[in-house]
């Protein structure tokens, strides 16, 4: 049988039945069987993987009783802390004197004349359940700078911050450098003057006298020290410092 040339020898597939490379060649049907389309072309499926076995539930520990020393620890933590030791101060008979409105009418009326802020004190003042005192620096003699002095008025206010609701105060510097000293008045809640005083630590540094407003000389040192214009021996009132 002559040798017939395919065309499409080097294709898929030939439709020539001679070809051998026809799947349907008699020769090819005979080894292999006949021949079954595919109808969709072959997907690859990644292999499944492979389930671990699951860990058994670990076993819920078992409460230990509590000793008899730790349940006596825990009835300590529910034991209510003291209370605050209440300010003897606030314990005081209720004044009629209000020193927050002292405050208000030192920092918005003029300090001397009619309608000013000392008229508006003596108007409203208990005497009773308030008192007014005479502050001087004990050290003087260690003061140099006046701006340094006035500093040392201010540190002292700041140490009395927990007096703040119970306390006025108008502390200044008089005279000049290297000569100078500190002086001023307080007014405070109540007749004593360390209950209110003693929450700075440096409170002993100075020297208290309780004035008596109806004596003309504690009086007139009261109003010049609250209007800035305080002289003591010849020394003039150059800064000052209020509490308020």
């Amino acid at each position: 049988m002559p040798t017939q040339y395919c065309p499409s020898w080097n294709s898929s597939y030939c439709l020539s039945p001679q070809c051998p490379s026809n799947v349907n060649h008699p020769a090819l049907k005979a080894i292999f069987g006949p021949l079954v389309w595919c109808e969709k072309a072959v997907q690859f499926v990644p292999p499944k993987k492979e389930e671990k076995p699951k860990a058994a539930p670990a076993p819920k520990a078992e409460k230990k009783p509590k000793k008899k020393d730790e349940d006596e620890d825990e009835d300590d933590n529910l034991v209510p802390e003291e209370p605050k030791a209440k300010n003897p101060l606030d314990s005081l008979p209720k004044s009629t004197f209000n020193l927050e409105d002292w405050k208000r009418a030192y920092s918005n009326k003029e300090t001397r004349g009619p309608g000013g802020s000392l008229e508006w004190f003596y108007q409203n003042f208990d005497k009773e359940g308030f008192s007014v005192w005479r502050v001087d620096f004990k050290y003087n003699s260690e003061l140099t700078q006046t701006f340094m002095s006035s500093n040392q008025i201010g540190g002292f206010f700041n140490r009395l911050e927990a007096s703040r609701k119970y306390l006025f105060g108008s502390v200044g510097v008089l005279g000049q450098t290297n000569d100078s000293i500190i002086s001023g008045v307080l007014i405070l809640r109540g007749q004593d003057v360390k209950p209110v005083v003693d929450v700075a630590p440096d409170w002993e540094s100075y020297e208290y006298k309780k004035l008596d407003l109806e004596n003309p000389e504690d009086k007139a040192f009261f109003e010049a020290a609250n209007a800035w214009d305080l002289e003591i021996g010849g020394k003039k009132w150059v800064d000052g410092k209020n509490f308020k």
